[in-house]
């Protein structure tokens, strides 16, 4: 019953064992994949393939950005914090645009880069504005971050993972921002983000293997041995030395597990981080996305009130224009009356003269018909009267 039990412990021993092997295999394999992505910043160790990680980060295509507060020190719509860079310029204030460019713009952006990741890991952070002012204008800082940034000769590039100490490292991520309308300083702005420090996988996964490989080897010596003795009884010692064998072999095939566990679970948080990162920032394109529409609406509600004064004033210019020609056309009406009366006068006029004249001519011809009527009678009388006289005298003659 005892070789039973110890063989089915075995199996499952091995079997886990086997287990943790291929998920440690898995492990190296992803951390393998990652390294380059998650390298680690030592003191006076130069960044490799840092033309590579910087043309990646420069190609991303250009966004727009909106400034979150107002002064040299400030928060923008990315999440990304930015210093001024051009104190000639006044600095931005809330709801000013920029665009994304590439650090290579900016003249010492190494320099810079390296006195935000010294701030960081010399706990100077609160010192981290007037740090950067000092370097922006003068190239140097008198501080302690000074002197490191000084004393070092890292190439960092837009994406870097720095150790701060044995237990945390921290990820920065830089860009410049060129303001859009240009009358503002343009800014270099950075993030950073914190995450535990696992140990190397690599390193307890070839010690894993080793250690299977010695357990794996003991417990096929254990069973011949059993098998050999099987009516003999195993000393005290030797029964402390197999449980403490047992234990270690246990606990070396379930390390690596759990290690996975452990690092799945840190994966986890960090894709939790990083969602809730872009669900911030995307959070931030629809706030920008409505202020962007609101301001839209203001303009075009300015746009509206201007349209509606300028309508107003065609309403009053053409109202004007309406009132214009009213008032010539009843002065043409009124002028016409007025011709169309004197005219109507003149032909009155001319109608009474016309009259008058055919009165005066009908009165000169009745005038004419009396003169010719009474020199008729009168002409009767003298030739009557001549005749009488001559008549007379011929009589007397005659007598």
């Amino acid at each position: 019953m005892n070789k039973k039990i110890l063989t089915l412990i075995l199996v499952v021993l091995v079997s886990f064992s086997f287990l943790s092997i291929v998920v440690a295999d898995n492990l190296v394999h992803n951390d393998n994949n990652t390294t380059h992505h998650n390298k680690t910043i030592h003191n006076n160790t130069k960044i490799q393939n840092n033309t590579t990680d910087k043309n990646k980060t420069d190609d991303k295509p250009k966004r727009y950005v909106v400034a979150k507060g107002k002064g040299n020190n400030i928060k923008f719509s990315d999440g990304y914090r930015g210093f001024i860079l051009d104190y000639s310029k006044s600095p931005a204030k809330s709801g000013d645009i920029f665009q994304q460019v590439s650090t290579s713009k900016v003249s010492d952006a190494n320099t810079l880069k390296l006195a935000i990741i010294e701030c960081y890991k010399l706990d100077s952070t609160n010192q981290i504005e007037d740090i950067m002012e000092d370097f922006v204008t003068t190239g140097s800082s008198d501080t302690p971050v000074g002197k490191a940034v000084a004393a070092s000769h890292q190439m960092v590039s837009n994406h870097e993972v720095v150790k701060i100490n044995n237990h945390t490292e921290a990820v920065f991520d830089f860009e410049a921002l060129k303001s859009v309308s240009g009358n503002e300083s343009d800014y270099f702005a950075y993030t950073v983000s914190f995450r535990a420090i696992t140990e190397d996988k690599n390193d307890t996964n070839q010690t894993n293997n080793l250690t299977n490989e010695t357990n794996t080897t003991n417990i096929t010596n254990i069973t011949h041995s059993t098998d050999n003795k099987t009516n003999a009884t195993l000393p005290t010692n030797s029964n402390n030395d197999y449980w403490d064998l047992l234990y270690n072999a246990l606990y070396n095939s379930w390390k690596p597990l759990i290690g996975t566990l452990i690092s799945d679970f840190l994966i986890f948080v960090n894709a939790m981080e990083q969602l809730a990162y872009m669900f911030n920032a995307l959070i931030l394109e629809i706030q920008y996305f409505i202020d962007s529409l609101l301001r839209l609406l203001v303009m075009l509600g300015s746009i509206w009130q201007v349209l509606e004064g300028l309508l107003k004033l065609i309403e009053s210019i053409l109202n004007f224009i309406i009132g214009l020609i009213s008032a010539i056309i009843a002065f043409i009406q009124q002028l016409l009356a007025w011709l169309i009366s004197f005219i109507q006068f003149l032909i009155d006029l001319i109608n009474q003269l016309l009259a008058f004249i055919q009165g005066l001519i009908d009165f000169l011809k009745s005038a004419y018909n009396y003169l010719m009527k009474a020199f008729q009678g009168a002409l009767i009388i003298i030739i009557a009267f001549v005749i009488f006289t001559v008549g007379a005298f011929i009589y007397k003659r005659i007598r």
